[in-house]
């Protein structure tokens, strides 16, 4: 499995990459930017990502707007695919537990899943398992 880690907080990052080291290949993004970046540059040489997490709050551009971004790129490859095994599952979290983005995130952006900081290996490991990524 390949898995995209996007925060701006280097602890976080390392702690994301140490609970999911063993399930696959983990590729860090320091903020939005270079998340899409790299997104972009893994989807044209047909190796997308499985799994994205990502950080809301980030200098550059925030989680909301490369979520959008990155979903858009996948609506250019597969179209409105019924398979949704062709879209990356995205998991967005936050250290701010706020509807407003809870519901940007799922409405607008099309992720799979929310998670607020400070996030234990039980709770990640849980939701990746209740959804069959792991």
């Amino acid at each position: 499995m390949k898995i995209l880690i996007v925060d701006d907080d280097f602890t976080n990052r390392e702690l994301l990459k140490y609970m999911l080291q063993p399930y696959g290949e983990c590729v860090i993004a320091e903020d939005g930017l270079e998340a899409v970046a790299l997104f972009k540059e893994h989807l044209a040489g047909g190796e997308p990502f499985d799994l994205v997490l990502m950080d809301i709050m980030m200098p550059n551009m925030d989680g909301q707007e490369a979520l959008r971004e990155i979903r858009q790129m996948e609506r250019e490859i597969y179209g409105i695919s019924l398979n949704t095994g062709d879209y990356s599952f995205i998991i967005m979290q936050t250290a701010l537990d706020d509807p407003k983005q809870l519901m940007e995130s799922y409405f607008k952006g099309k992720c799979n899943g929310y998670i607020t900081k400070p996030i234990t290996q039980d709770e990640l490991l849980d939701k990746l398992k209740k959804h069959n990524i792991i």
